[in-house]
């Protein structure tokens, strides 16, 4: 569970950085928080989209338990880095991105995990997807709120430390997980870095593209927050936890109630939540009930997204498949807060938000034309899509 990621360290209003004038560059001009946030999240994708898929002849648990133990040694280099302010922050950014890069070349070994968990249904399979998305993502819940505190009431090296030791503890609990089988079929060597983008399409080609198109509509996130939250901190990490509780909603839903409909209809809700939210002015109560009820359409889409695409795709491609799936829409969501940085001052947070709204409606038409509205696939005992 990362709490002080510099996603959340820039949240949390830390010291303002400042890079030496030898080392300033063009790209610095976008702002020092979107630089970092930019190398933070790219890096570890470019890493991914070339080497990702050689999780598939790994041992996944392996795999994970020696990673973990590695982002645990980078959070105790920075512990040493850490000095205040006069902690040299390149170097802290160099530990920051190597770190993320180490526990994101773990999403191929953890969907592998999460499919050899399944028992070959739609049902068991969906199941798995959504505890691997609340045990990653749902963690942003329990970071944003533990991390506002360590940070802003007690000390940066304290969060440090608690994060060292969640590392050590997630390689302990991957260690105890058991098996159906100990016997983990591997992918052929000869599979190349472009052959997973290929696969990912091959094996559910419509859920892999309303996936890209949720992205869209999603992209530039935490940008998206900071422009509601109008500039204020703590409207901002209310924001933040927020979306991390949604995770959790969302997967209860979805494993009862929600999957009884297609989900169509809850792209119309992101849809008209994001025009409600574009009507505001400040944040305020009623914005944070929009905001929470467009992140849990979304993640109901995106749960039942991940149990297609994880209940489709064989087992030895499960390291390659979700490495090229996370890729594309890590890039799509960067490449979002970009261009929420640059056009803010230019376009209206209305107007943003009625671009957002035109993506999600229209995937909702699209779906509508299909015939869509019937609530179960009939091939398939599943949620239509």
């Amino acid at each position: 569970m990362t709490l002080y990621s510099y996603d959340n360290f820039t949240l949390l209003k830390g010291p303002k950085i400042e890079l030496s004038p030898s080392l300033r560059s063009p790209v610095t001009r976008l702002g020092t928080r979107e630089w970092i946030l930019g190398l933070n999240r790219l890096v570890p994708v470019f890493i991914m989209s070339l080497w990702g898929h050689l999780t598939d002849r790994l041992n996944p648990r392996l795999t994970v338990v020696a990673l973990e133990i590695a982002a645990a040694l980078t959070s105790f280099a920075l512990l040493k880095i850490w000095t205040g302010s006069t902690t040299n922050y390149l170097l802290f950014l160099i530990v920051c991105v190597t770190r993320s890069t180490l526990m994101n070349f773990q999403t191929g070994s953890r969907g592998k995990i999460s499919k050899i968990l399944s028992d070959g249904s739609y049902g068991s399979n969906a199941k798995h997807a959504i505890w691997q998305m609340r045990s990653t993502q749902g963690a942003t819940l329990f970071a944003g709120v533990t991390g506002l505190f360590l940070v802003k009431f007690l000390s940066m090296k304290l969060a440090i430390i608690v994060d060292l030791l969640t590392f050590l503890i997630n390689g302990i609990l991957m260690i105890t997980i058991k098996f159906h089988s100990e016997d983990v079929e591997l992918a052929e060597p000869s599979l190349g870095w472009k052959q997973k983008f290929h696969d990912l399409f091959k094996y559910n080609p419509q859920a892999a593209a309303l996936d890209i198109m949720l992205a869209i509509s999603i992209g530039g996130l935490m940008s998206f927050m900071a422009r509601v939250a109008d500039g204020n901190h703590v409207w901002n990490a209310i924001f933040l936890t927020s979306y991390g509780l949604s995770v959790w909603v969302a997967g209860f839903l979805e494993s009862s109630y929600a999957k009884k409909f297609s989900s169509t209809p809850f792209w119309i809700i992101l849809g008209i939540s994001y025009l409600v939210i574009g009507a505001s002015h400040s944040p305020a109560t009623w914005v944070l009930a929009f905001m929470f009820l467009k992140d849990i359409s979304y993640w109901i889409i995106l749960h039942r997204i991940s149990g297609y695409i994880q209940a489709d795709t064989p087992t030895k491609l499960m390291g390659a498949v979700p490495s090229a799936r996370f890729s594309i829409m890590i890039t799509v969501l960067s490449v979002g807060e970009i261009l929420v940085g640059a056009w803010s001052p230019v376009v209206s947070l209305s107007m943003e938000t009625a671009l957002r709204a035109f993506v999600a409606i229209g995937v909702a038409l699209y779906l509508l034309n299909r015939g869509a509205l019937k609530t179960k696939e009939l091939a398939h005992d599943r949620p239509a899509l």
